[in-house]
């Protein structure tokens, strides 16, 4: 891809607030932006979050009710909902450290040492703490999916306009040792929608970009 390519397709991309009811992602495509999603980056690759892919009909109708009747949660044709890890487990980290080392074919010695240091990393951290750096991780396979989303000509708005407390209830995921975050919805920009032909407005590079 050229590089005004890949800049046109970041322009293009905007929070889309009226999607088209009718038009539906085709599964090829929604299966390349959910592995773009899970290929994204995380610090020391601990993945401490899940995606959620909401597509009953009935639960997403449940959540638009606690996410300020916003019409993207009905009427996109996904949803993702994004959601980090309370605390990381021993379980959890163990699980990562061998199946990486198994993959990589590590040795047993090697597999405990990553184990046991990378337990004395997250031990650092309180369960606030943890919870913060979790949903950061989080926030990183945002932007990957969202940007993914642009360079394939999907439209998606990015979501923190939820009441995360009843999305866990209706997605029980306090049972998953997980909390919510916000949403991001994808499929196709309505016609009617105001904001598509609006100019997208960024501070320039001099104002956000620093060079040391």
């Amino acid at each position: 891809m050229e590089s005004q390519e890949l800049l046109g397709a970041l322009n293009w991309r905007y929070a889309t607030k009226k999607f088209d009811p009718n038009r539906k992602l085709d599964l090829k495509t929604l299966n390349t932006l959910l592995e773009a999603t899970r290929l994204s980056a995380s610090s020391m690759g601990l993945q401490p979050y899940k995606f959620i892919h909401v597509k009953d009909v009935g639960v997403r109708e449940s959540l638009k009710e606690h996410s300020f009747n916003q019409t993207q949660i009905t009427d996109a044709s996904d949803m993702i909902v994004f959601a980090a890890l309370n605390s990381i487990s021993d379980e959890h980290i163990e699980q990562y450290a061998r199946t990486e080392g198994e993959l990589r074919n590590r040795t047993e010695e090697q597999i405990e040492r990553k184990i046991k240091s990378t337990k004395a990393y997250v031990d650092r951290m309180n369960a606030d703490e943890q919870f913060i750096w979790n949903s950061k991780q989080a926030y990183i396979s945002m932007g990957t999916l969202l940007s993914t989303a642009a360079l394939l000509n999907v439209d998606a708005c990015p979501m923190e306009g939820i009441n995360p407390k009843e999305y866990d209830r209706i997605l029980q995921l306090e049972a998953l040792n997980l909390r919510s975050l916000a949403v991001v919805t994808l499929g196709f920009r309505s016609s009617e929608d105001a904001y598509s032909d609006q100019s997208k407005f960024r501070f320039p590079k001099g104002q956000i970009i620093k060079t040391i």
